[in-house]
């Protein structure tokens, strides 16, 4: 009886269980005016490399999502999806980032090609 007791404690316990909240990236940001080319093409950069990098994990982790819903517990997957919507988020600040580039003269040929943003 203290097995069935503890068991389905550890299953509600266990459901219970909350994933993070996204970090979203505010696309325009204090500073934007006085940035310079080099700057931008720093920060441009840096956020294509980890848009990508967190992008392709929650890809992955979608699968892992799907078979954790479908057969261990829907309390273990995360349906907020954080790494992909902060990736999403990256890539807007980059749009931004981009066009003012456009518009203070800045080389961006050499800017590196985007990911493809996360859909779910």
């Amino acid at each position: 009886m203290v097995r069935y007791i503890l068991f389905t404690f550890l299953i509600l316990i266990v459901g219970c269980v909350e994933t993070r909240d996204p970090r979203l990236m505010d696309v325009s940001q204090e500073g934007d005016d006085n940035i310079t080319c080099e700057q931008i093409t720093i920060e441009y950069g840096s956020n294509t490399d980890v848009a990508t990098a967190k992008i392709t994990k929650n890809d992955e982790d979608d699968v892992q999502d799907c078979f954790l819903c479908a057969i261990v517990w829907p309390g273990l997957a995360d349906f907020k999806n954080a790494d992909g919507n902060e990736g999403n988020a990256l890539l807007d600040r980059n749009i931004r980032l981009k066009k003012i580039a456009e518009s203070k003269g800045c080389d961006v040929s050499s800017y590196p090609e985007q990911p493809e943003r996360y859909d779910w």
